[in-house]
């Protein structure tokens, strides 16, 4: 009975199944599988990029035949003769799609190799080595069973004032051990004679691997700078390629005769679009709703292809805002700005501007107002007569003229050229004032003002409120620096 005691004890106080050399196993073979899954993943898709880029370039060459070499129907409406492609550039264009068509059907041979050479092989090693899991688990499920027998027995040992029946469940639980313990060491040592030798093999087999897809890759390249090569030779192109600056300067030499010819025709030369940069990026600042500009001038509205767009009074786009900022509230123009705006605008009618001097030669020397519409630079019936410093003199003051003799609703008129623009709202009811203590707002953004009686601050400055009103989305008065003036309530908050 105390050599079955020692024996238990010698096997309750040892580590069970050496788990440290084990574990290095369990990682090993883990770190083979994802070898191989990976292999296999990034081949898959070598290859169907490979199959993708040839049937890509043989589609473009076909392309190119079919814009060379178009298919004429027998009934052409336009009465123009098709000018036939020179038979230097339809031969090379015929060529070259021979030539990829042979070297697609070459390059699918070799395409197909991936398959039976790589990805065959690592999922026939990976379908090899997944039987191998089961036995982990398994040896995993015993090792659980063991160490669960070994707790109860432990248990029981520990227990003071043992009964008989708790004796005998003491000898269940112990032999429970052994045979837990037999299980686990059977599974253990199983999994180190076969494991071992199933990782050293789908290790050793990815090298071989790794070389054949250098192999077909190097196929695949050297057939395609094979076929260009050739056809280089035969059509007398230059292989290798000349450097790339010679190349740009080859194109700009051909390409920068065209482009002054078309930037000399007069529609293309006048319009805006040539004194634009290549990429415009349309991001404009948030602008006030209904602040408009107190001194309105005709010369920041420019000729489009069928209308007049505003802009401002050098041509140019607004530049975008340092940051988002709300709305400045709306602001009601008083009878004086009007005056001012009507006064500006009949004084700026009749200064040529990009509209006026392009339209001016189709208009008729007693043209009113009501007539400055946009004129289609390709209807004119007879030619046109050269624009002069007097005719253009002349235009000035008969329109400087008809526009003195106009009544207000002559003035509305002319507004009406520019877009009819929506009713002023309501002034906001005034709120009786009542002697408050000195009230100051900080600026949160920097506001330059736009017109006469604006205060301008900039972001962080303390203003005084000298007048305000029932709402923030308003105008108010304020002083800061010693200057007055109306600001934006809405641009700052409470100090």
């Amino acid at each position: 009975m105390q050599t079955m005691q020692r024996s238990f004890g010698k096997l309750l106080n040892k580590a069970p199944g050496d788990n440290a050399k084990v574990s290095v196993l369990l990682n090993d073979y883990e770190d083979a599988d994802r070898v191989l899954a990976k292999l296999i993943d990034h081949a898959k898709a070598w290859r169907d990029s490979w199959v993708t880029l040839t049937n890509t370039q043989l589609g473009i060459v076909s392309e190119y035949e079919g814009l060379y070499d178009p298919i004429e129907g027998s009934a052409r409406t336009n009465g123009k003769a098709a000018i036939p492609t020179p038979e230097l550039q339809l031969n090379r264009t015929f060529k070259l799609k021979e030539a990829y068509a042979d070297l697609g059907t070459e390059l699918m041979e070799e395409i197909a190799l991936i398959d039976s050479r790589v990805i065959k092989p690592a999922t026939d090693a990976r379908d090899c080595i997944a039987p191998i899991r089961k036995t982990i688990k398994k040896r995993e499920n015993r090792r659980l069973d063991y160490e669960k027998a070994q707790d109860k027995a432990i248990k029981l040992q520990r227990k003071p004032g043992k009964s008989a029946k708790d004796d005998a469940a003491l000898v269940k639980a112990e032999e429970e051990v052994v045979r837990a313990a037999d299980e686990f060491q059977f599974a253990d040592s199983h999994l180190k004679e076969t494991l071992p030798p199933i990782v050293d093999a789908a290790f050793r087999m990815v090298p071989p691997v790794l070389g054949t897809i250098i192999l077909i890759q190097n196929r695949l390249l050297g057939l395609y700078y094979t076929t260009l090569h050739n056809y280089c030779e035969e059509h007398e192109f230059p292989s290798p390629p000349p450097p790339m600056d010679e190349v740009i300067a080859m194109w700009s030499g051909a390409f920068n005769p065209v482009k002054r010819e078309v930037e000399s025709i007069s529609c293309i030369a006048h319009g805006k679009t040539v004194r634009q940069p290549m990429h415009v990026i349309d991001i404009e600042p948030p602008s006030p709703e209904g602040r408009k500009a107190s001194v309105p001038s005709l010369n920041g509205f420019r000729r489009t292809s069928s209308n007049l767009i505003p802009g401002n009074a050098n041509g140019n786009r607004p530049e975008p805002g340092p940051g988002p900022m709300p709305p400045r509230p709306k602001r009601i123009p008083s009878s004086t700005s009007l005056a001012s705006s009507n006064y500006a605008m009949a004084n700026n009618l009749g200064v040529p501007t990009e509209f006026t001097t392009a339209s001016g030669y189709g208009t008729s020397p007693g043209a009113s107002p009501n007539s400055l519409r946009p004129t289609d630079y390709f209807s004119n019936s007879g030619p046109s007569r050269p624009a002069t410093a007097s005719t253009i003199a002349s235009n000035i003051s008969q329109n400087s003229m008809v526009l003195s003799q106009q009544t207000p609703s002559g003035a509305t008129a002319a507004a009406s050229v520019i877009g009819k623009k929506k009713p002023p709202p309501p002034p906001p009811k005034r709120i009786a004032s009542m002697a408050k203590p000195e009230e100051f707002v900080i600026a949160q953004y920097a506001f330059a003002g736009q017109g006469a009686g604006d205060l301008s601050f900039q972001e962080g400055d303390r203003i005084r409120v000298v007048k305000k009103t029932g709402t923030d989305q308003d105008w108010w008065v304020g002083e800061v620096r010693g200057q007055k003036g109306s600001f934006p309530a809405n641009y700052c908050k409470a100090a």
